[in-house]
């Protein structure tokens, strides 16, 4: 079962400066939220890691600060079970590599408030990690 979402892109701008690049028509069609336990379902090289979101973004406000790169299929904040608080990092998967890329180049580094932005590529669950 297919469900579209809809989502104001106009609030966070003004609230916490303005994006790099043009913001786009109000209303856009994308795909449901991933939930937690679920994998991050972009195609590979299309998945972000995103690094020291505000304490009070949500999925919203994540899909917001990206929809302007291209079509985001997934965005997910991490929440804490035990405080029900935001960890402060999440995912935003695109249907595109390049869209992927164009969003790296713009936000990684990206000032929100006190918070500098870290964005790179998700890491493949088969890649070795040092522990």
């Amino acid at each position: 079962m297919m469900y579209l979402l809809f989502v104001t892109v106009a609030a966070y701008p003004a609230v916490y400066g303005q994006f790099p690049q043009a913001i786009p028509q109000p209303m856009t069609a994308v795909a449901p939220t991933q939930r937690e336990g679920c994998s991050i379902s972009g195609p590979e090289g299309c998945n972000l890691f995103i690094y020291h979101l505000p304490q009070e973004f949500g999925d919203g406000e994540l899909m917001q600060m990206f929809i302007p790169f291209g079509n985001v299929i997934s965005s997910k904040v991490f929440i804490d079970r035990a405080t029900n608080q935001s960890k402060c990092f999440g995912f935003v998967s695109f249907d595109n590599p390049a869209s992927a890329q164009t969003a790296i180049q713009a936000m990684n580094g990206f000032q929100i408030g006190m918070k500098r932005l870290k964005v790179q590529l998700k890491r493949p669950k088969d890649a070795s990690r040092p522990y």
